[in-house]
């Protein structure tokens, strides 16, 4: 897809309580992949018509705007038909027709960057692209010559153009998910010895854009980390390890964003890469609350993470970006949502305060707990090797020794109670 296209955005409003935004939304999707939107063309109805998307008369209104304005590209918020795709597509000859599916699989293949990444998007791409090959007319309807089964890849006698489009693509889902299912295995191993490790694994999951990679920059004063304004721009997990004002470690994992009407086949595509949150022992649930519609943006998050998760995980609601709101909007936050936190993803002085909170947030739900220790003087160095895996809430000096409150999982301190009386 080339950049710097005009385009139309072509929708039906059937009723969606959500259907300003998402228009708002597919403007915002289609700017990232260098789309630029010249008009709107909306029309109200209680379903969509089965030829041409919207109606006849509003269609031939859009054939005179794709001429006035040299539209190169028309965005529909929809997915459509074969029948409608291929209805449209005669009329509209040689202008390029897209849906709302294939704008963010537009998006996740440019923003791609680990193999991975690359395989789930091209699995995604051509799940979605199969059932379009019904649809698409005579010319893949010729009969093909050559010998089939020579290894070469050309049509066998009798197969047509289409069948021998179909059989590659099948293929090649074929192999993409061989190649996904091995690298799953591996992350599956990989997982399972985080989750019986001692140090605590916290994925950050949220809207896109709401400062996954921002919190993550933050909380690690890693320089490294890509921050972009542009859509879905973290596909891959990112691990980083964050230290608590405790000296408790953690590893934190922020991975792909959410956004509406997220195409199913992404989803199942990326399956093994947010299968990770189920190893986690906590999610932080992050939402721009500078944002009007942030409630419509939570409950889509609760929805995708409650469609993924399998374990009981707890969910840990924080709020970013209170930099942006006044006093006594802080204030109504608090009041709506106790037992969410508020952080400035920015700013260090509230990243600081939000370590604080979240590891007594951490203590609340049992993800890691504290036990105090009694340490004499002279094996206050068997405290100084402990400390790679446990955090010091405190530390009270006594006639013998230290009384030391230790935060760590609770696997840790299993452990710790058969070396050490507790």
């Amino acid at each position: 897809m080339e950049e710097n296209m005009n385009g139309i955005i072509v929708a039906v409003n059937t009723g969606d309580l959500d259907f300003d935004k998402q228009i708002d939304e597919l403007r915002l999707l289609c700017s990232n992949i260098g789309i630029d939107i010249q008009l709107e063309i909306i029309q109200k109805r209680n379903n969509y018509d089965k030829k041409y998307y919207i109606g006849k008369g509003k269609f031939q209104d859009l054939v005179e705007l794709v001429k006035t304005y040299n539209i190169d590209v028309v965005v529909f918020n929809d997915a459509l038909s074969n029948s409608q795709r291929r209805n449209i597509q005669n009329l509209l000859e040689e202008t390029q027709i897209i849906d709302r599916n294939e704008v963010i699989l537009e998006i996740f293949k440019r923003n791609a960057r680990t193999a991975e990444a690359k395989l789930q998007v091209e699995l995604a791409t051509l799940t979605y692209e199969l059932p379009k090959l019904i649809g698409m007319g005579k010319e893949l309807s010729r009969i093909g010559g050559g010998a089939r089964g020579t290894g070469t890849g050309t049509r066998g006698s009798g197969e047509t153009l289409l069948e021998y489009r179909r059989r590659n693509i099948k293929d090649r889902i074929s192999h993409l998910k061989k190649e996904l299912d091995e690298l799953e295995k591996v992350r599956k191993t990989k997982n399972k010895k985080r989750n019986d490790s001692y140090i605590t694994q916290i994925s950050i999951l949220g809207y896109t854009s709401a400062g996954k990679s921002t919190l993550l920059k933050g909380l690690t004063n890693d320089n490294n980390i890509l921050i972009s304004k542009k859509l879905f721009s973290t596909l891959s997990t990112l691990t980083r390890k964050v230290v608590f004002p405790s000296g408790l470690p953690t590893i934190f994992s922020d991975t792909v964003g959410f956004i509406r009407k997220l195409p199913v086949k992404l989803i199942e595509s990326f399956k093994s890469t947010l299968d990770e949150i189920n190893y986690a022992d906590a999610i932080i649930e992050l939402i721009d609350i500078s944002e009007e519609n942030f409630e419509d943006k939570l409950k889509i998050v609760d929805n995708t993470i409650d469609s993924i998760l399998v374990n009981d995980v707890p969910k840990i609601l924080v709020f970013n970006k209170i930099d942006k709101l006044s006093l006594e909007q802080i204030q109504h936050i608090k009041i709506l949502y106790p037992n969410a936190l508020l952080v400035s993803a920015k700013s260090k002085e509230s990243i600081h305060e939000f370590l604080l909170s979240l590891e007594n947030k951490l203590l609340e739900y049992n993800v890691i707990k504290s036990e105090k220790v009694f340490f004499e003087f002279k094996d206050m160095w068997k405290l100084e090797k402990l400390k790679e895996n446990i955090g010091i809430k405190s530390q009270i000096e006594t006639k013998n020794g230290y009384i030391v409150e230790i935060l760590a999982k609770e696997n840790f301190l299993n452990k710790l109670k058969k070396e050490m009386p507790l």
